[in-house]
């Protein structure tokens, strides 16, 4: 170990919080832990939906640089720092916990939320039927850290800011274009659309071997040679590496488009079937998932070899080998397209919802031929160019901060002093 640092357990740096809201109920926000953006308000990420019940007189309190995790998905990284409000609170199923002055907030949510600290947390867990484990901050405190001086804690933490800063910069410019590229297509289909618009979802069907210029209604099954559906083993979660074998997890169909480290790693060969591998080209389709997402399709772009399916991603297989999956991707992505796969969707619960290959097929689109599609196309080709170039640089910073963060945390790299 580096000289200055310290081996220590969680417990000796933090203390667990138990502090009731009580009266405060109309003064405190109602926070949740998530993956991947941490502690937010409950009110503005679940948008329309209240997850949380009507009295939180007996939610835990979360100052103010205090932290919080969620006990049963600790063990997927749902851990955050609270920074959002001055006081807020958590479900009372939620861990709360404070640090010592002696360690910097922003190197301590980096650590915690580090593979490494995932993996650790697994050893801990109290696993139960659904795999869901808890980890009871009786467990989490017994957990070590090396923790370097105060002094140095901040610059690591300010060089990992920096390399976020820039993946954050590369995504933004990404989003821009990706609604520039949604405008142009907007325009090419606007025809065509407004009649869906326009249409009751019940009285879709009447559009169907109707024209609209170059533009003809059909049913999507008559367009599909077939559509492919997967597995869902009970597995860990956590990504197959190089040379393993993945199944895909239905958050790999992204409002952004194909996310192939949205994956389960495969640990036994004989859960491996090879025709339903991805490839590059394939058209996803999310078969179950929350009701904004349910039916979200994507094209699967580079992508590595070995992942699969599962069987809440549909892959759809056009009949005619001339005719572009990107271009039926842009009219699933469609507003028109959106109500009617909104409304076929079924299921009781507010949070979830399915949508069946039969619905799929009885979709109603608008489609042209293959060289119109191309003609539809090429103005989108030079944005979405440039949007690959963007996600290739993200997909490398991610890499290099896996790395800086794993040899700064070890302290094989010494940090730089502050200019």
């Amino acid at each position: 170990m580096r000289e200055g640092w310290r081996r220590v357990t969680l417990g000796e740096v933090t203390q667990e919080q138990n502090l009731r809201v009580g009266d405060l109920s109309d003064r405190v926000a109602v926070l949740s832990s998530t993956k991947h953006h941490g502690l937010v308000r409950s009110d503005e990420y679940f948008k329309n939906r209240q997850i949380y019940s009507a009295d939180i007189s007996g939610y835990k309190l979360v100052r103010r640089g205090w932290f919080s995790y969620a006990t049963n998905h600790l063990t997927e990284g749902s851990i955050g720092l609270q920074n959002l409000v001055d006081d807020g609170c958590v479900s009372p199923v939620y861990t709360v916990f404070s640090c010592s002055p002696e360690v910097d907030k922003g190197f301590m949510i980096r650590v915690l939320k580090s593979e490494r600290m995932l993996g650790l947390y697994g050893l801990h867990d109290q696993a139960s039927v659904d795999r869901r484990g808890a980890v009871r901050y009786s467990d989490f405190k017994d957990i070590e850290i090396d923790l370097p001086p105060l002094l140095e804690q901040r610059r690591i933490a300010e060089v990992l800011d920096e390399v976020d800063a820039q993946i954050q910069r590369l995504r933004s410019e990404d989003l821009k274009l990706g609604d520039l590229r949604e405008s142009v297509l907007n325009v090419k289909l606007r025809g065509a659309l407004e009649v869906l618009e326009a249409t009751e979802v019940s009285h879709m069907a009447e559009h169907v071997d109707q024209t609209m210029g170059s533009f003809r209604f059909v049913l999507l099954g008559s367009l599909l040679a077939g559509i492919d559906a997967g597995h869902s083993p009970d597995l860990e979660d956590k990504p197959a590496g190089a040379g393993q074998w993945g199944v895909l997890k239905v958050s790999a169909v992204g409002r952004e488009g194909f996310r192939p480290l949205e994956n389960k790693r495969v640990e036994s060969a004989d859960l491996v079937d090879a025709s339903l591998e991805v490839r590059k080209g394939d058209l996803l389709m999310t078969r179950a998932n929350t009701p904004g997402l349910v039916g979200l399709s994507c094209v699967v772009g580079e992508v590595r070899p070995g992942l699969m399916l599962s069987d809440k991603t549909l892959r759809l297989n056009l009949a005619c080998r001339d005719d572009d999956p990107r271009f039926l991707d842009a009219i699933l992505r469609q507003s028109a397209l959106r109500r009617q796969i909104e409304i076929a969707a079924t299921g009781t619960s507010s949070s979830m919802k399915n949508i069946s290959q039969d619905s799929i097929r009885k979709l109603v689109v608008p489609w042209v031929n293959s060289s119109v599609q191309t003609s539809i196309l090429a103005p989108v080709a030079a944005i979405q160019e440039k949007r690959d170039l963007l996600r290739r640089e993200v997909v490398k910073l991610e890499s290099v901060r896996k790395a800086l963060t794993d040899d700064l945390f070890a302290g094989q790299v010494r940090v730089p002093p502050a200019l």
